[in-house]
């Protein structure tokens, strides 16, 4: 079985295949087998991709084979050859194409043989004010009309990503972004004592700092009023950031965990 996913919007995508990877996992039970490719990561080969159509389970009788901006006109031609195969097959082949200038045949082929298609487009203006609302309404942040207007604004490219990474480290008890006005998010949210300094400068300095160590970094952030069991928190989301900055610059944007 084929499902196709094409469309310059990585957020969209990488969210549907989180989903695809949920209900998989919850179908198949504890004997489960996904597997991961990703063309920005590595080039992929011939080889390859015919052993990963071919692969077969010990343990799983159904494999989910995600690939990630894989499709050349190398795999084209191993796609045509094995469309059949694909189609009629037991295990979930997901497919994501960023770009499909440069292989226009990729989306023939996918519209011939995949049980889906769907294109993952950039949100609209008013879209993305919609998705705003709903995503800061699920972290519990009230924006009005002109914060979120201010916002979509300043996110430009790849404005999901930087509206997410925005309102969770607010959730998290960050402050504004610079140029935002005062009060712009409102107060912090809970887990962190009142009157305490913003965590994420405590956090910057554990990532920057080559002349103190992590542990001294975190003593002082707990002298400044942080409790230890919430840090652990924003040190994630700051972890999360740099990893999605080093997929941001070789095209995919995000992790798809």
């Amino acid at each position: 079985m084929i499902y196709f996913l094409f469309g310059e919007n990585s957020y969209q995508a990488l969210r549907k295949i989180r989903e695809f990877k949920a209900v998989f996992i919850k179908k198949a039970g504890e004997t489960y087998l996904i597997e991961e490719y990703g063309g920005d990561d590595a080039p992929m080969t011939s080889e390859i991709f015919h052993s990963a159509l071919g692969q077969i389970s010990l343990f799983a009788k159904t494999r989910l084979v995600i690939f990630r901006n894989t499709v050349d006109e190398n795999i084209l031609k191993l796609l045509k050859e094995n469309g059949e195969f694909l189609k009629n097959s037991q295990d979930i082949f997901v497919f994501w194409e960023k770009d499909l200038t440069k292989h226009k045949d990729v989306l023939f082929f996918f519209k011939k043989f995949a049980e889906k298609t769907q294109e993952t487009k950039k949100l609209g203006l008013k879209e993305l004010d919609l998705w705003l609302q709903k995503k800061a309404q699920s972290l519990e942040i009230k924006l009005s009309k002109e914060e979120r207007e201010a916002m979509i604004e300043e996110s430009s490219e790849g404005a999901e990503w930087a509206l997410e990474n925005e309102l969770e480290k607010i959730a998290l008890g960050g402050e504004a972004a610079p140029g935002k006005k005062p009060g712009f998010f409102g107060d912090s949210k809970p887990g962190f004592k009142e009157g305490a300094a913003s965590p994420f400068s405590f956090v910057e300095q554990i990532f920057s700092s080559r002349s103190e160590s992590p542990l001294l970094i975190l003593k002082k952030a707990v002298l400044a009023g942080h409790i230890p069991e919430k840090f652990i928190y924003p040190l994630l989301w700051k972890a999360k950031q740099k990893r999605m900055l080093g997929a941001y610059k070789n095209g995919i944007l995000a992790e798809s965990a």
